[in-house]
């Protein structure tokens, strides 16, 4: 992981490089421009796409910018989370989300923010509904998915400026509104829906029972679990 001196900021992202787009980058960028001592924290995979997008960076937003873009290797599961939770805020890519890395970055307890761009898109939408999974079914859970999940770009920029220019260091340990969403997040890890291995199985089995009962009864469509009595079974007609 890079060297990140106290008082700095940092956002990391893990995507491929195909899934940060024009738009995504320059919101990006933008983002660095308006918070000096903030860096973005980007994978090395591959390399091609770190000389591209240090060369990008150079030309759109200039040296004091580009300077503050880092990146570092694919890492292991346990040193990717680990990593992970010296992070301040995980910026997520709107065109194509963050899947597996969501929940990772999630467990570790670091904030996301998202942005559902395109509504018909299921891997556009992907990160918001597995951010409201992780937070708790409570006021104060759906207040923290107000301050994560953006409306549009310009508001996706706006608060991610808003909560990095909040998180207020006092030597190693962090304080503001991204230190109670971390707060958050870790306390919920064990009651969330996102996280509950054992509801997910018995939610698996059950779809799978019925799936089995709607072809031996010729009936076709989608499966919503809610119509059907738990335990699994039957088909309602």
């Amino acid at each position: 992981m890079p060297s990140l001196p106290h008082k700095t900021a940092s956002f990391p992202t893990n995507p491929f490089p195909t899934q940060i787009e024009p738009t995504t980058f320059r919101t990006w960028l933008r983002i660095l421009e308006r918070l000096p001592r903030a860096i973005l924290w980007l994978l090395r995979f591959p390399d091609l796409g770190e000389t591209n997008l240090k060369a990008t960076a150079l030309k759109w937003a200039g040296p004091a910018v580009a300077s503050r873009i880092l990146f570092t290797d694919v890492a292991q599961k346990s040193q990717h989370i680990s990593r992970a939770r010296v992070c301040d805020l995980f910026l997520d890519t709107p065109e194509c989300n963050a899947h597996t890395t969501a929940a990772d970055v999630l467990w570790s307890g670091t904030p996301l923010l998202t942005l559902p761009r395109y509504k018909y898109k299921m891997c556009s939408r992907m990160a918001a509904s597995i951010l409201k999974g992780a937070l708790p079914k409570t006021p104060a859970g759906a207040a923290a998915s107000l301050d994560l999940i953006a409306q549009d770009d310009a508001d996706y920029e706006d608060k991610a400026v808003r909560l990095a220019s909040d998180c207020v260091y006092s030597g190693p340990v962090a304080r503001g509104r991204l230190s109670e969403l971390r707060r958050m997040l870790y306390e919920a890890r064990w009651t969330s829906a996102l996280f509950d291995t054992t509801r997910w199985v018995r939610d698996l089995e059950d779809a799978y029972e019925i799936a089995w009962a709607k072809w031996v009864a010729g009936q076709g469509g989608d499966i919503w679990l809610r119509a059907y009595p738990r335990g699994g079974g039957g088909v309602r007609g």
